[in-house]
């Protein structure tokens, strides 16, 4: 399955593969394994946080004496599984657990472990937005949690538009041009825990320039429905509080990064009034307002 422009490949549990495969982009195979310390001298002390209903705790695991390689990395699910990164050879191995189920395995890789990866190994940078394509180009959404995101995403799917994520888009810089890169082709739009939802048929398989940014602002229900462009620290605010997993060691890039990104990327504030019934004013006015920029 094509997750992240990368080629998941589950060599246990062949009901999660898929017949598409993609030509030039890295295959990456996530194999069943039994050990999963790898030298982690640290591993007793790292502490569990709650993540998607689930307690969770991530390692970053010692590749011996060789200083040219990257870090491996591990993240274990209460009872669920345990997903370590093999950086030598480039793949997933896991170990199940009592509460193990494939659908879990699946959901686990997808939504967190693998973008984590190719964040911390600065491939991408990921965001916490949902995104479609209006007229072929990337829109993202942003918003707090429980702020619209999904729903504006569901509401645009619904009316026939190339999903990009309802939860994580991948950034890549090339030669100053910022593209997205969607992550999976599975919507949410209930949030029910460890499970990806249904499968979206119009999904965006390949890296486009993003185009531009809403950053979604929850107002009363009979409030008007307005587009406002954002500049200075507010503008950097919305890449800046967007993303999908911090690392204390990572903030210095990040944030050299999305000020970078804030010079070229367009930003815009869209009031939201909390009202479904309202919902097709909000997407005539970000289609009008998409199609309007150059």
């Amino acid at each position: 399955m094509i997750i992240f422009n990368h080629n998941i490949i589950f060599k246990n549990e062949p009901s999660l593969n898929d017949d598409v495969y993609q030509e030039n982009i890295e295959i990456v195979f996530v194999k069943k394994t039994e050990d999963v310390l790898l030298g982690d001298t640290s591993y007793e002390e790292k502490p569990w946080i709650e993540m998607s209903s689930q307690m969770v705790r991530f390692h970053r695991l010692d590749n011996g004496d060789d200083f040219t390689m990257a870090f491996s990395w591990m993240m274990e699910v209460k009872n669920v599984l345990t997903l370590i990164w093999d950086v030598k050879e480039r793949h997933i191995t896991y170990k199940v657990d009592k509460n193990y189920t494939a659908q879990k395995l699946q959901f686990w890789v997808f939504h967190t472990f693998f973008p984590m990866i190719l964040d911390l190994e600065r491939k991408y940078r990921i965001l916490h937005v949902g995104g479609v394509e209006i007229e072929g180009k990337p829109v993202l959404f942003s918003a707090f949690s429980y702020g619209g995101k999904s729903t504006l995403t569901d509401y645009f799917i619904q009316k026939g538009h190339s999903l990009l994520s309802d939860d994580t888009v991948a950034i890549e810089n090339r030669d100053d041009t910022y593209y997205a890169i969607a992550s999976y082709p599975f919507h949410r739009p209930f949030r029910e825990s460890e499970t990806l939802g249904y499968t979206v048929e119009n999904f965006s398989k390949n890296p486009k320039p993003l185009h531009t940014v809403y950053v979604l602002e929850k107002a009363e229900y009979n409030a008007m429905v307005e587009v406002t462009e954002l500049l200075g620290i507010e503008k950097f605010r919305a890449f800046h509080y967007t993303a999908f997993i911090v690392f204390d060691f990572t903030k210095k890039e990040r944030f050299v990064f999305f000020s970078d990104m804030a010079r070229k990327i367009a930003v815009y504030k869209i009031t939201v009034p909390w009202d479904l019934e309202r919902l097709d004013e909000v997407y005539e006015a970000i289609c009008t307002h998409t199609n309007s920029l150059t």
